[in-house]
């Protein structure tokens, strides 16, 4: 019942969101003057990351483990009327790792439908609600591994083309210790060529030599919330199809560079600040120790 609770107040929430976005509206972009742009309503994003070996550690080490990250998603707007757009998708993450003696899992993937609304302008998304029910698993699919993530939130504009305060939320019935989750974030651009994204998952500082390559300094972070196995031999047994929130905070380097107007093309590379497999309904946790990591990834919108 709690759950249930939690979905509806966070539907609730978008709702208002959606309206009070509509009501205030202007036919200014939200991150920069450019109105005139059309929205893109195709929508695709594939990226690949590898975190090199460090110790898996939980009392003492049990091992190194590297990790191989793969996600893939591909989206599609259709308009509702106005600003207003209905936005479809499929999505498939997986994260592998490699074998220790601790009982963690070998790998875990999620695949699950994108249903959500925009309210867009311009390129730029000003409030949305965004729903992935799907499977969060480990091997077995199963109806204890379905999960319905929402994700709402809203662009203010506090200066125009300078400040800007995004807030929302994120609940997941799959999350361990806080189903539901606060979300903050600044957009700042004191000048032309230089912007502050302090945006989760992946805030960064960015310069913008040219047109077409940003270079940016930043943090990342990837994972999610999975039902693991039912495994009779592990120990401890209590972690036998028990729940995991998988974390990989990172900080980084890169460069995105415009293949074209509608496709990019990021490489980063930093450190793998810390692994994280957190049984937290369990009240167990893993970590790993520092290791470099390199990520590459590929969008498109157009």
């Amino acid at each position: 019942m709690r759950n249930i609770l939690l979905f509806v107040a966070c539907c609730s929430s978008l709702l208002v969101t959606l309206a009070q976005a509509g009501s205030d509206a202007t036919d200014k972009s939200i991150v920069g003057t450019q109105q005139t742009q059309a929205v893109p309503l195709d929508l695709l994003k594939i990226e690949s990351g590898y975190v090199f070996e460090s110790d898996l550690n939980h009392g003492g080490s049990f091992g190194k483990q590297d990790e191989i990250q793969n996600e893939f998603e591909y989206g599609h707007r259709i308009q509702l009327t106005g600003n207003y757009y209905l936005h479809l998708g499929l999505a498939y993450d997986r994260y592998d790792f490699g074998s220790t003696g601790a009982p963690v899992p070998n790998h875990l993937q999620d695949a699950a439908l994108v249903l959500g609304i925009d309210f867009m302008h311009g390129r730029d998304v000003g409030a949305f609600l965004e729903i992935r029910p799907g499977f969060y698993f480990q091997n077995n699919v199963g109806s204890s591994s379905f999960d319905i993530p929402i994700t709402v939130g809203r662009i203010f504009v506090l200066q125009e083309d300078k400040l800007y305060v995004f807030a929302g939320a994120h609940a997941a019935f799959l999350h361990g210790a806080f189903p539901v989750l606060p979300l903050l974030g600044v957009i700042w651009i004191p000048r032309d060529k230089l912007r502050l994204m302090a945006l989760v998952p992946d805030p960064k500082l960015i310069y913008s030599p040219t047109k077409k390559l940003d270079l940016w300094i930043g943090g990342e972070l990837v994972g999610g919330s999975f039902r693991t196995d039912h495994n009779d031999n592990i120990q401890p047994h209590k972690l036998s199809g028990t729940q995991v929130d998988f974390a990989d905070y990172r900080a980084g380097v890169g460069l995105t560079y415009d293949l074209t107007d509608q496709m990019s093309l990021d490489l980063g590379a930093g450190c793998s600040i810390e692994r994280e497999f957190h049984f937290a309904r369990a009240g167990e946790t893993y970590r790993t120790d520092p290791s470099p990591y390199i990520r590459l990834q590929l969008t498109a919108a157009f």
